[in-house]
């Protein structure tokens, strides 16, 4: 404690003038009352000009520390028009959803939070370093883009005015507008989580010279014409939702090839054929969702977690193969984990049921279209 000018004690109400030396906003008769009250006081006990290290403010002790929704960690759950148009969200970080609405379908970049947890987090501020996995904080190296007449020259603008770039969304502003076909090949060193969302992009190129570090990779809607070149060697998490041209595979097997540490696969409406090949030691779950002109399957990973093939109909006309060894890797030592396998819907040969029936690390309900076993 230190002294001060009479004030009230926050503890007793008494006339005291010795203020907390940490803060001195508050004042106490003494250590005892300064003990007493330290239960409530520490929550807002912070040097004057201290900065929260949740929203990145100065400390006032006016204020709330409050959090808006990263943009990286929103997840899109749907929409519904009719007089207003109106996008649903989950957060990731919080494991809270909120409704955006807007009185027209192109107003998504505008539109206020109307309904569910308005942020991502609301309450006291704090001076301690906060752990790695608490994601409710303001990213200063995070930036949202939305289409528009204007994104081809934001984009071009990112390394000036935002080199330290890790998180980047890129995603439409409500509307699909085939007319705009934007490009992305620009260098963002730092660049960590991308993700591209419902955009006519015309080109992307995303490699080591230009994103050496991306290791998360989302993409939605990119047109079948665009032309796409992914290297990535630090890639652990890749989702693809909706992308099938069959005459424009090679760029996806040679994102697979690259992206030896790769973690986890996730797609929806992939449509690419005949045959994709996943490997690496570190996969530990491949979903392909409705991949409906996949007939050929073989996979390298000895850690596999999960494998879910629902929908995957031209299975029947294929086969599905799991390796015990490849040679871009050194196995791991044991016999390798026992991973589940979901093949709801999809159609399956005589062939395959036996390969899943006869691998002792397979976990099956034999569950799918029995129509060709």
């Amino acid at each position: 404690m230190s002294d001060s000018q009479t004030r009230l004690c926050s503890a007793c109400g008494k006339e005291a003038a010795l203020k907390c030396s940490r803060c001195l906003r508050v004042t106490y008769c003494d250590a005892k009352c300064q003990g007493s009250d330290w239960k409530v006081h520490k929550k807002i006990c912070f040097p004057e000009g201290s900065t929260c290290t949740r929203c990145l403010q100065v400390i006032s002790i006016n204020t709330i520390c409050s959090v808006p929704h990263p943009a990286h960690l929103v997840q899109d759950q749907g929409s519904m028009f009719g007089g207003d148009c109106t996008w649903n969200f989950s957060c990731q970080a919080c494991n809270k959803s909120f409704a955006k609405t807007s009185k027209n379908y192109n107003g998504l970049a505008t539109a206020p939070i109307t309904t569910g947890a308005k942020f991502c987090f609301e309450g006291m501020h704090i001076i301690k370093p906060l752990p790695e996995s608490d994601q409710r904080r303001i990213h200063h190296s995070s930036l949202m883009l939305y289409s528009g007449p204007d994104l081809q020259e934001q984009i071009n603008n990112i390394p000036a005015a935002m080199s330290d770039v890790e998180f980047l969304v890129i995603k439409s502003a409500g509307c699909y507008n085939e007319s705009s076909k934007p490009s992305l090949e620009i260098s963002m060193p730092k660049l960590k989580s991308l993700k591209l969302i419902d955009v006519a992009f015309s080109k992307i190129t995303l490699n080591a010279e230009l994103t050496p570090s991306v290791e998360e990779l989302f993409m939605q809607n990119i047109p079948d014409e665009c032309e796409l070149t992914v290297e990535l060697l630090e890639l652990k998490s890749l989702c693809i939702y909706y992308y099938g041209p069959v005459d424009n595979e090679k760029w996806f097997h040679d994102m697979l090839g690259t992206a030896k540490k790769l973690r986890t696969f996730d797609s929806y409406k992939l449509r690419i054929s005949p045959k994709i090949s996943f490997a690496g030691n570190d996969l530990e779950s491949i979903r392909l969702g409705r991949a409906e002109c996949l007939c050929d399957l073989s996979i390298y990973a000895p850690n596999l977690q999960n494998l879910s093939l629902q929908g995957c109909f031209d299975l029947a006309d294929g086969g599905v193969t799991f390796l015990n060894s490849h040679p871009n890797f050194t196995r791991p030592p044991g016999k390798g984990s026992t991973f589940i396998v979901d093949t709801t819907n999809a159609c399956l040969n005589k062939a395959i049921v036996h390969t899943l029936t006869s691998n002792p690390r397979v976990v099956w309900s034999g569950e799918g279209d029995e129509d060709d076993w």
